[in-house]
């Protein structure tokens, strides 16, 4: 493999003349650059970028942080981020913290390391104080730093009223209102949703039973289990608010109990991944736009990299998607 001491030689330049016409970094006479580049060509010489972005104190990798893959809004994340992050000259390395007690301490230590140019985290961690303390270049999805590193997160309180609402005008007596008990306490934003449409129900009579998930198992296995267990405590319900794959587990867990969804049962899911409308019937969902999630949040990041001064929140719209199960 050919050096750039190898085209500086052919080229019949010195070493500094031959870097900066290759980097762009600096001038080179046209006439020159121009036979420094048919030196490159002819020896199929390719840039050691690693080595180039470690001069210029930046690696060119950026750190997503997601509890787990198997869980379907955040596998679409990572696609979205990853996808947006290489239009914009990036490469990601992808940490899964629920698999390990100290990936995510691990993980910020690569980025105070200058290992990563910057970090998006997805985390459900309550450690602030490793984030908050950092000097590097942070974006928080769906989670409060007080203000202090900038945020994207979804319209969680216009998703609980149009939830509440489209309960309310199918009759629904009493709804399982069923989140990650990660987000009771308010850190975790998307509890938000789930308490605006607890206060929306009850301010027009209807009971509300709420039940939380565990914060670290995402399998199928596992929401099935807790559908049934919900299905045989609480069997009055007759609506259901829940996340994308805890939802489709009502769906069959309640069809295997012999009540008929939505004759019997009206389940509405919160993300409104493609699983809510590959499967039939149609998971009735509201649908937060990943998207346009994954391109404020790489948007934030990259201009914060290049030197903006920026703390803001981005809130993105939610979206209704009609199916057949509300």
């Amino acid at each position: 493999m050919a050096s750039i001491k190898d085209v500086a030689n052919l080229a019949g330049v010195g070493l500094g003349t031959a870097s900066r016409a290759l980097s762009g970094n600096g001038y080179v006479a046209p006439e020159t650059k121009k036979k420094i580049e048919e030196a490159a060509r002819r020896l199929s010489y390719t840039p050691n970028v690693l080595a180039q972005n470690l001069l210029k104190n930046r690696s060119g990798i950026i750190g997503i942080l997601v509890p787990a893959l198997d869980h379907c809004f955040f596998s679409r994340l990572v696609q979205e981020l990853e996808s947006d992050l290489y239009k914009k000259g990036y490469k990601t390395m992808l940490c899964c913290t629920v698999s390990g007690e100290h990936g995510e301490q691990d993980y910020l230590d690569m980025l105070e390391n200058n290992m990563v140019d910057g970090i998006i985290t997805a985390t459900h961690s309550f450690n602030d104080e490793a984030y908050l303390k950092s000097n590097r270049v942070i974006v928080s999805f769906d989670r409060d730093f007080q203000g202090r590193i900038p945020m994207v997160r979804s319209d969680h309180e216009g998703a609980g009223r149009m939830a509440a609402e489209r309960f309310i005008r199918q009759g629904c007596r009493k709804v399982l209102n069923i989140y990650g008990e990660d987000a009771k306490e308010g850190h975790i934003l998307v509890g938000i949703a789930h308490r605006e449409l607890s206060a929306c129900l009850k301010a027009s009579g209807i009971e509300v039973a709420e039940e939380y998930t565990s914060q670290d198992r995402f399998t199928m296995t596992y929401y099935s289990e807790k559908a049934g267990e919900c299905l045989e405590k609480y069997r009055d319900i007759d609506g259901v608010f829940a996340s994308d794959p805890l939802a489709e587990a009502f769906l069959w867990e309640s069809e295997r109990r012999g009540r008929k969804v939505p004759r019997d049962l009206k389940i509405i899911s919160y993300d409104g991944t493609e699983m809510t409308g590959s499967i039939s019937p149609r998971i009735s969902a509201i649908v937060q736009q990943i998207d346009k999630i994954s391109g404020n949040l790489t948007d934030i990041l990259t201009r914060r990299i290049r030197g903006e001064e920026i703390i803001e929140d981005k809130i993105t719209e939610i979206l209704w998607r009609q199916g057949e199960t509300c």
